[in-house]
């Protein structure tokens, strides 16, 4: 490529003083060389021409070859770095769970309930991996099933973890110019611990549906069947916990109760054993901005709040009669139907384990910026197989589990309407 860079120098600078020496020649523009230039002049510029077209050629053709050289020296360390990762290949290698194979051996594993069979598609002390794909369906469906998921920050640990809270900013002050600025750290209030706690389901299957998936044709809607009933259960049980797990004992709710160590403090009182039906549209303004403004500008400051809440706040006017539920794709302030919409200007979600019943202490409503809300997952989904239990009605039960957390990161990112 040197060559043909110096080569191209040379080149230009001959191709200028040529053209420098016809217009002191003829007091003319370089441009006009081809149309008035004597014999001699036009033939160097149509030779010069001609090589500049030339060495492009040849250097366009050098970078492709370089990009050419480089991608096969790409492939060729991809390839001698596959057998040592593709060694002795396991049901935990992602292209051995991909595979039709992995799923056809998985399914016969728990048709036959063999421990020898079960280890062979296990890596070490833990349960066989389920099919890749069947995994991705149960995630999917979790998620779709699972309005927590969907709005709140969810992360993957390796371990248990001690994040701390912090409660306090450095100091910020006005100096004058050369004076001294004053040292002054944050301060950290509280350290939240996470636990993953473990969640799983059962599937019974019969031994025809399991001989009968085996097949070619039958794999796939068969893992699908089997990944729906996993997924909408964990999914459910999970969301429950989400919305008011205590957090002591299981993963800790956004909706847990008032008082609750880490539980939202702030908000609207309705008052001891309040209904939900008591709160009024003061009380909506009254929460939203409960919350701090850098908070409300999140994307994702919303409500959380039941179907219950929902039907009664869409019946709530201000003291001018407008309606405090604004639909979505309707005219602002009418009562037409227009989902989803925003109360009070804030988007909503509908979670069914938002509590309904009058009780002390009940969160009716939560509203805030859910990007402070945090799941952790600590594993994929994980199968346990056990053929023996429903042996006498020739049934094989599968058990799927998988281990999570949550909790508030920052309580004053939220505020409830509360009992």
């Amino acid at each position: 490529m040197s060559d043909e860079l110096n080569e191209l120098e040379n080149l230009t600078h001959q191709y200028r003083r040529s053209l420098a020496e016809y217009e002191r020649r003829t007091g003319r523009e370089g441009r006009t060389i081809d149309a008035d230039g004597n014999g001699e002049e036009r033939q160097q510029i149509a030779r010069m021409d001609a090589d500049l077209s030339a060495i492009e050629h040849r250097m366009q053709d050098a970078l492709t070859a370089k990009a050419a050289a480089e991608k096969r020296a790409a492939d060729l360390e991809a390839r001698l770095a596959e057998p040592v990762y593709r060694a002795k290949p396991t049901a935990q290698n992602v292209e051995d769970r991909d595979s039709t194979e992995y799923a056809q051996r998985w399914l016969k594993a728990v048709a036959s309930g063999n421990p020898a069979e079960m280890r062979a598609l296990t890596t070490g002390s833990s349960n066989a991996g389920i099919p890749t794909d069947m995994e991705r369906r149960i995630v999917e469906r979790m998620f779709q099933s699972n309005v927590m998921r969907q709005i709140a920050t969810v992360s993957t640990i390796d371990s248990k973890r001690t994040i701390p809270v912090q409660n306090a900013l450095p100091t910020t002050a006005l100096v004058s110019e050369a004076g001294p600025i004053s040292a002054s750290d944050p301060s950290w209030s509280s350290a939240i611990s996470v636990q993953p706690w473990k969640l799983a389901t059962r599937v019974t299957m019969s031994q025809e549906f399991i001989e009968d998936a085996i097949g070619d044709a039958g794999i796939g809607s068969g893992l699908q069947y089997v990944a729906d009933k996993c997924a909408l259960s964990i999914a459910l049980k999970q969301e429950e916990y989400y919305t008011v797990g205590v957090g002591s004992t299981e993963p800790q709710g956004i909706a847990v109760d008032i008082g609750t160590t880490g539980a939202i403090s702030q908000g609207v009182n309705l008052g001891s054993g309040a209904a939900l039906t008591a709160a009024v549209s003061d009380d909506i303004i009254d929460a939203v901005h409960a919350v701090a403004p850098q908070y409300r500008a999140s994307p994702r400051f919303r409500w959380l709040v039941s179907d219950t809440f929902l039907k009664h706040v869409r019946k709530m006017k201000d003291t001018t009669g407008y309606y405090v539920y604004s639909p979505a794709g309707a005219v602002p302030q009418t009562n037409v139907v227009g989902l989803p919409g925003t109360i009070y200007g804030v988007p909503y979600s509908v979670g069914q384990y938002v509590p309904t019943a009058t009780s002390d202490n009940n969160v009716y409503a939560v509203v805030g910026d859910f990007s402070y809300f945090e799941i952790f997952d600590r594993t994929g989904i994980t199968s346990m197989i056990d053929p023996y239990s429903g042996a006498a009605n020739h049934n094989v039960n599968l058990y799927v589990y998988t281990r999570t957390d949550s909790h508030i990161m920052l309580p004053e990112a939220f505020a409830a309407i509360y009992s």
